[in-house]
C-alpha cells in the first residue's frame, strides 16, 4: 500500500482524495508513535545509565513522561480522526478509517 491512491490524479474522485488523506494521517501518527517509542527507550537508557546522578536521573524521568503523554496523544488523536472520519462520511453507513 502506496501513500497515493491508485490511478491517475487528474481523474481521482472524491473517494480517492479521501484515500490519500486518510494515507496521509496514518503515516504522520505512524511517525509520530515511532518517535515515542524511541523517547521513551531513550529515556528509559538514560535513567539506567544515571549511576545515582540525580541531575541525570530526572532529566530521563522527563523525557520517559513527556514521552508517555505524547504516546497517549496519539492514540487519542488516532480515535478522534476515527470517529470525525466515519461521522462525515456520506449516509450509506459507517466507513471504517483504513488502518
Amino acid at each position: 500500500m502506496g501513500i497515493l491512491p491508485s490511478g491517475d490524479p487528474v481523474t481521482w474522485s472524491l473517494g480517492n482524495i479521501r484515500e490519500l488523506m486518510a494515507n496521509v494521517i496514518n503515516l504522520a501518527l505512524l511517525l509520530a508513535g515511532g518517535i515515542a517509542v524511541i523517547l521513551i527507550i531513550w529515556g528509559g537508557y538514560g535513567y539506567l545509565t544515571s549511576f545515582g546522578n540525580d541531575e541525570k536521573a530526572a532529566n530521563a524521568k522527563k523525557v520517559i513522561t513527556w514521552a508517555l503523554i505524547g504516546l497517549a496523544v496519539i492514540i487519542l488523536s488516532k480515535v478522534i480522526i476515527s470517529e470525525l472520519w466515519n461521522f462525515l462520511q456520506p449516509s450509506t453507513g459507517p466507513v471504517e478509517f483504513p488502518t
